[in-house]
């Protein structure tokens, strides 16, 4: 029984080499998503400057500054939207592309 024990060590030493050949690498193709600019830098356009260092507290002359201001900011506004709305129908099919008329605009 003394000499099996050494035999049953090597035999159970010698079977924990074996190892399973490493499985075959897998070619895949994985689609990542990147980004593009849809429209020109040249194409945003620039926003409206502040007007509040210019307000001195009088109504008449504040209106006179704020009402020219928010027209230009509502234009900018607009712009903007175009141009959102313009990169978001890039990306999806022209059938789907249609969207809904603003309810905000007069």
């Amino acid at each position: 029984m003394k000499r099996l024990a050494p035999l049953v060590v090597l035999a159970l030493a010698l079977a924990a080499c074996k190892t399973v050949p490493p499985p075959e690498p897998v070619i895949q193709h994985v689609f990542v998503p990147t980004p593009v600019a849809c429209v020109a830098p040249g194409e945003i356009p620039a926003e409206p400057p502040t007007v509040g260092q210019r307000f001195n507290g009088d109504a008449k002359h504040d209106l006179a500054i704020l009402a020219p201001s928010a027209q230009a900011l509502r234009k900018w506004g607009q712009d903007m939207r175009a141009l959102l709305e313009r990169c978001a129908a890039a990306g999806i099919p022209s059938d789907e592309a249609e969207t809904e008329p603003d309810p905000s605009d007069g």
